[in-house]
């Protein structure tokens, strides 16, 4: 297999290297707008497998039942996943499914299309996405600048998984807890646009980026 290089390795925010624990609190890095609460954090997952699953209409119940168990998960309803970061079966559209999760925890895209056979294909997306998460206080405030979606917990609560727009290119988005924590599912090719619209978005609240 292709060894996938980070999409932002060369970015100059991502290439700084954790500082040992010093015994007093450092002064702000460069990347970092220090206030009075604790800042958002942004960062890169590494090592996430993508895999698209896509159901024919007169299939999808039986592929669902098959993914589910495939998976050992519970099959989500609409625009929800179950399972965890480890491991997430996300339902995207009717008969559309996405699974996260480190490549060393899912079943090859192969191994599932053997399982599911003629009822639904399987897609490998991982080398065409960069997954970002954002997390903190003013996460959904950050991410409201770019994104119509209500990101209020009433309407866009944890176990929450849909496919919308970030600006003019669209995104998969989930909110994986109530803190709140969003990951963010790009395109590779828009992933340091992406990463420097949530830089400047997320600047009035205070921000680091953990590389």
């Amino acid at each position: 297999m292709i060894k996938r290089r980070s999409a932002l390795a060369a970015h100059p925010k991502m290439m700084t290297a954790p500082a040992p624990a010093p015994a007093s609190p450092p002064a702000p890095a460069a990347q970092t707008i220090a206030i009075d609460h604790p800042p958002l954090e942004l960062s890169e997952r590494h090592g996430l497998a993508v895999l698209q699953v896509s159901a024919f209409a007169s299939t999808s119940t039986h592929a669902q039942t098959l993914l589910a168990a495939a998976l050992d998960l519970p099959a989500p309803a609409g625009n929800r996943f179950s399972g965890t970061a480890g491991k997430s079966l996300r339902c995207v559209a009717p008969g559309v499914w996405l699974i996260v999760g480190p490549s060393h925890g899912l079943p090859t895209a192969a191994s599932l299309r053997a399982q599911l056979g003629a009822f639904a294909t399987v897609v490998d997306l991982s080398h065409a996405r960069c997954a970002l998460q954002l997390r903190g206080a003013a996460a959904s405030r950050t991410l409201a600048k770019f994104c119509g979606l209500d990101l209020d917990l009433s309407a866009f609560p944890t176990g929450s998984a849909t496919n919308t727009r970030f600006g003019h290119i669209g995104m998969h988005l989930a909110r994986t807890d109530d803190l709140p924590t969003f990951e963010l599912l790009v395109f590779r090719g828009y992933a340091e646009f992406v990463f420097e619209a949530l830089c400047d978005g997320a600047a009035e609240f205070g921000f680091r980026v953990r590389p």
